[in-house]
């Protein structure tokens, strides 16, 4: 697969780009908890290729409350970010992947553009990268704000990429990089690629399933390089 300029890479966060650890999870459990008296007690499989947005909702909709006012999915999401916020700067749990940032790095140096396509709201996904000086790779993003779930979220990005770029992307040019089936749901439904990194062997038949376009099990795969990067 020969790519032109006009190609774009839109990178997930969790699990793809860093490991936020339990910090996150925590301070969404205890924002939902706050509004509904009741323990969420999210795991990962409740979380993992979600919006912050559907996650709360889900868990509402769990917890016997109504999960369609949006007014209140705003104040638990906003709760959220404030404890979050308070929480995240000293966590000695979260980390960067290592392949992320030489893919990342190497993405650069063949002058491809590149931007976020993440569940994460805004402010959560700055709060995060910007942990560990991440932000500045990525000019642009498509967040939870944008859409309800991840499959809205591909021609969102697309659009502010065009707008922020002055460049011109078809969605066969645009690849998401992301670690579960989801992402790869997303980039198909949109009529996108998908470079699907497999943190969790677990997950796999999910993700072969999904239709992911490449899947491996870190982003040095020189896999990579040659269908995307050549």
């Amino acid at each position: 697969m020969s790519l032109m300029k006009n190609n774009l890479f839109l990178f997930d966060i969790d699990g793809t780009l860093i490991s936020p650890g339990p910090t996150a999870r925590r301070a969404i459990n205890t924002a939902i908890e706050n509004y509904t008296g009741i323990k969420p007690n999210l795991q990962i499989k409740d979380v993992a290729g979600l919006t912050d947005r559907l996650i709360v909702r889900n868990a509402l909709k769990k917890a016997g409350k109504d999960s369609g006012a949006e007014s209140v999915i705003d104040d638990i999401v906003n709760e959220y970010i404030r404890l979050f916020e308070r929480t995240y700067p000293d966590s000695t749990e979260a980390f960067v992947y290592k392949d992320s940032i030489n893919l990342v790095n190497k993405v650069k140096r063949f002058d491809i553009p590149m931007g976020l396509l993440t569940g994460n709201v805004k402010r959560g996904a700055e709060i995060k990268l910007g942990k560990f000086d991440l932000m500045r790779y990525f000019p642009f993003g498509a967040f939870a704000d944008d859409g309800n779930t991840r499959n809205d979220l591909p021609e969102v990005a697309r659009r502010i990429a065009m707008d922020t770029l002055k460049m011109n992307f078809d969605p066969i040019d645009i690849i998401l990089v992301g670690d579960t089936p989801e992402d790869a749901i997303a980039a198909k439904t949109n009529g996108c690629k998908s470079i699907v990194v497999c943190r969790r062997k677990e997950w796999y038949n999910e993700i072969v399933n999904a239709g992911a376009d490449l899947i491996v099990d870190n982003l040095d795969d020189p896999q990579i390089e040659i269908e995307f990067l050549s």
